[in-house]
């Protein structure tokens, strides 16, 4: 089948809504989703719904929905409008592997996608196929946290491969594999996303690099310490695991911040590095986002929250 009929339903009362999803799925529908209006004021990184008393849907059929249906939603609410749209059926992961292409990371590190050749000024490639997982290496944040990497291997290129780095929340791997082809000795990923964890151990296997450790543990459930830890996460979150980073990196280890919006920036400034009194060896900021590079005291002095 080439199309499919999504039919966008307006001024739907808020009390019918799950009345008139029901109907939906009686009359022959395929999904339902709502256009939900939600507000976030701070870093708790929860969204906060609006209420509103009526809502938008849109009601997807696999052939053009009867009469019948449309005669039902009137006679719930005489209120209610709909639009009906043809719309092409698509293979949507291979539409947008159509525009992901071979791109430098960082230095000599180039992100190249798995079923492309390697462009020939590329020295060093690191294949990934993201399949329906985040992360291709092209947002702003990963671009922050991969310049860290790159800047404290070269700094430090005698002393990473003894070190030990934790990527936090790897999603495919990009970062923890970059460290690895950067030197670093031990490099474990933690991912709590089932199908990210898969990804990522499949991009790891495809880089023929099965030194790095791709876990299931929660970062709560990780003992020891590391020399590098990196926090590709959003600043809300970031805040919320903010104990358990600094527990698993060492005394005078180097943590990399880099999912930190910027009109958030002085918040998170705040909460997170003052509150934890690391020291600042590189802000970045980047588009809407900001990084932070910062060191680990030898000895801890917790601030007050």
């Amino acid at each position: 089948m080439n199309s499919y009929f999504r039919v966008r339903l307006s001024q739907v009362p808020t009390l019918l809504e799950d009345e008139i999803t029901t109907h939906s799925f009686e009359h022959g529908a395929s999904g339902v989703t709502e256009a939900l209006a939600y507000t976030q004021p701070d870093l708790t990184y929860d969204p906060d719904l609006i209420p509103v008393k009526t809502h938008e849907l849109d009601v997807f059929f696999l052939e053009k929905p009867q009469d019948n249906f449309f005669s039902g939603l009137s006679s719930f609410d005489k209120n209610i409008q709909w639009k009906i749209f043809e719309e092409e059926n698509k293979d949507w992961l291979e539409e947008w592997k159509k525009g992901f292409k071979p791109f430098q990371l960082v230095g000599p590190f180039w992100i190249v996608p798995s079923w492309l050749e390697t462009p020939a000024e590329c020295e060093h490639p690191i294949f990934i196929d993201p399949g329906m997982a985040f992360g291709t290496g092209t947002h702003a944040t990963t671009k922050m946290a991969s310049y860290f990497v790159h800047k404290l291997a070269e700094k430090h290129k005698k002393e990473v491969p003894n070190w030990t780095l934790l990527d936090v929340g790897t999603g495919t791997a990009i970062l923890a594999m970059l460290a690895a082809k950067s030197g670093f000795g031990l490099v474990t990923g933690i991912e709590i996303d089932p199908e990210a964890r898969r990804v990522a151990k499949e991009n790891v296997k495809l880089n023929k690099m099965p030194e790095i450790d791709i876990s299931d543990a929660l970062l709560e459930e990780v003992k020891g310490e590391y020399d590098v830890v990196i926090a590709n996460i959003i600043d809300g979150v970031l805040i919320n695991i903010r104990k358990d980073l600094l527990r698993v990196l060492k005394p005078g280890g180097f943590l990399f911040l880099t999912g930190i919006l910027t009109e958030r920036d002085n918040l998170f400034f705040e909460k997170f590095i003052e509150a934890s009194n690391l020291k600042v060896l590189r802000r970045l900021e980047k588009e809407e986002w900001v990084g932070y590079w910062v060191q680990k005291p030898e000895v801890t002095v917790e601030a007050e929250d």
